[in-house]
């Protein structure tokens, strides 16, 4: 597949059902409110069995092989821009600017996470001290990056899922990380890594003024799919980091992956 010079402007959702609850139904149509030229598109759980149905299909057994519906949404994620390209985004995302400059002259955007400490670091096999989000990201259609995301887990599909850390192993940003940390230096130059603050501030950021003037969305972190519900502590730690270490509310560019 060809890749396109410039990210296209398709918005790329999902949720369990067409019938979007709220409060997500209230934060997709923010992000439709500050995208209004964008091609908005949403996916169910049925839409996504069809997408893979008629455009997919060479994957599908890969799908299939998946334990849980979460990694199932993951994978599709990362097909649906691989396919179409775009920008995609968890509904539990609330939108503050248009995301359009992050995505100027780039053909693959990824978010800082949160900082991680030497310690895990070295639990979880990351050559730097960041992880890297699954739950927003964008591309040109094609990208290698993706390709590769895809291939890492067909690989590992039918390996099983105890626990909610398998998961992330598997299909989510641990995986993603990794795979961003593997690649060769042109590839990792070509990337574009986003700091921490455009979309995955500390949840009081966008309340503080000036340190909001950097803060495109924010991911609220509802977790629905894990079993076992974060705690305060835990939620606190993805805000923080280890440490303490709070995001420079002002940076305006991301690192060069080691």
């Amino acid at each position: 597949m060809g890749m396109s010079s410039e990210i296209p402007k398709i918005f790329h959702q999902t949720w369990r059902t067409a019938d979007l609850p709220m409060p997500f139904a209230k934060w997709r149509a923010g992000w439709i409110a500050n995208h209004p030229a964008w091609n908005h598109r949403f996916y169910d759980d049925a839409a996504i069995r069809s997408f893979m149905v008629d455009r997919a299909p060479q994957w599908l057994a890969t799908f299939d092989k998946l334990p849980r519906m979460i990694q199932r949404v993951d994978f599709f994620r990362y097909l649906v821009v691989y396919l179409d390209g775009g920008l995609y985004a968890d509904v539990d995302m609330l939108s503050y600017l248009p995301c359009d400059p992050l995505l100027e002259n780039a053909g693959c955007v990824l978010s800082i996470e949160h900082h991680v400490g030497k310690r895990l670091q070295k639990k979880f096999g990351y050559k730097g001290p960041w992880q890297l989000a699954n739950f927003v990201f964008a591309a040109v259609p094609g990208h290698p990056f993706l390709a590769a995301l895809l291939e890492q887990i067909a690989q590992s599909a039918a390996l099983p899922t105890p626990n909610d850390d398998s998961v992330e192993d598997i299909s989510g940003p641990r995986m993603l990380t990794r795979m961003a940390y593997a690649l060769k230096p042109a590839e990792k130059a070509a990337i574009k890594i986003l700091p921490q603050i455009h979309l995955n501030p500390p949840v009081f950021y966008p309340r503080l003024g000036p340190l909001a003037r950097n803060i495109y969305a924010r991911h609220i972190c509802a977790g629905g799919w894990r079993t076992n519900r974060a705690r305060w502590w835990q939620r606190s730690w993805r805000d923080f980091g280890p440490k303490g270490q709070l995001p420079n509310p002002f940076e305006t560019a991301g690192p060069t992956l080691p």
